[in-house]
């Protein structure tokens, strides 16, 4: 739902930061998955990119071909949802990003999962006045690109080292 979707814009400042020369994934290949409807929420993220750097994945699987180009993946950063599960499953690094949800409760765990929030409590962002989960925009402003960006150096410092 909408209100646990971070800023497409935010994703393209974070993958633009991973994938740096001096980022954790030096020139990566980004893929990006998505359902059919949220093509126009990803369009940015394609725009910030050269086209042979982004693998376009936006309505283009179902879930067991999700699965095998997860494993296939060194990384990922999502929202709260199924698919942070689904990577942490196939045992990449996953970072998941949380807002409006307890992530120690709906959270991936393991030791290659890892997540980060908003400053904001669940108590504080679902508490607002006019609150409707089906119907209230993002409520994921408040993280910023850089606590995304440390979250995404220290799971990768730790699953490396765990590797080594």
């Amino acid at each position: 739902w909408r209100g646990k979707q971070w800023d497409i814009r935010k994703f393209s400042q974070l993958a633009e930061r991973l994938t740096a020369k001096d980022g954790i994934l030096p020139a990566a290949r980004i893929a990006v998955f998505a359902a059919a409807q949220e093509r126009m929420q990803t369009e940015e993220l394609f725009r910030a990119f050269p086209e042979e750097q982004i693998i376009d994945l936006v309505g283009k699987t179902d879930l067991t071909e999700v699965a095998a180009c997860l494993q296939r993946c060194d990384f990922f950063v999502g929202n709260d949802s199924g698919l942070a599960h689904m990577a942490v499953a196939t045992g990449i690094p996953t970072l998941s990003l949380f807002g409006p949800s307890r992530p120690e409760l709906y959270g991936p765990w393991g030791e290659n999962a890892a997540w980060v929030r908003t400053p904001e409590s669940f108590d504080e962002l679902t508490g607002i006045p006019g609150y409707d989960h089906r119907t209230t925009e993002s409520l994921m402003d408040g993280l910023t690109v850089d606590a995304a960006e440390a979250a995404a150096y220290s799971l990768w410092r730790r699953t490396q080292s765990a590797a080594a």
